[in-house]
């Protein structure tokens, strides 16, 4: 419900957003250590993934929740961009063994 929630307030701010600072927004470049800075959020989430799958145990939810994270960590870095489909692979086998399990 919250991914809902917040996919509508960034849809908002994207549709409602002056034509003057998408093109401002547009015409930056990256630097360098931005890359880096987006992978702090993905990595705590991955170590707390980690960590909860230690001590609780895995199951196809786990694997599904790590291949949305492991996918979010390769999309920051650009080197890595090959990784994607695999790991989208990974989380839609993940989803569909899921789904089969509570048939």
């Amino acid at each position: 419900m919250y991914w809902f929630i917040s996919a509508f307030i960034v849809a908002s701010a994207i549709f409602f957003m002056p034509q003057k600072a998408a093109v401002e927004v547009s015409s930056t470049k990256l630097k360098s250590p931005l890359p880096l800075s987006l992978l702090i959020l993905p990595l705590g989430v991955l170590s707390w993934l980690v960590f909860d799958t230690l001590s609780n145990g895995g199951n196809y939810t786990t694997v599904a929740a790590f291949g949305f994270v492991a996918t979010a960590c390769l999309i920051a870095l650009p080197k890595l961009h090959r990784y994607i489909m695999p790991c989208a692979l990974l989380t839609a086998l993940a989803l569909i063994a899921m789904v089969a399990e509570r048939f």
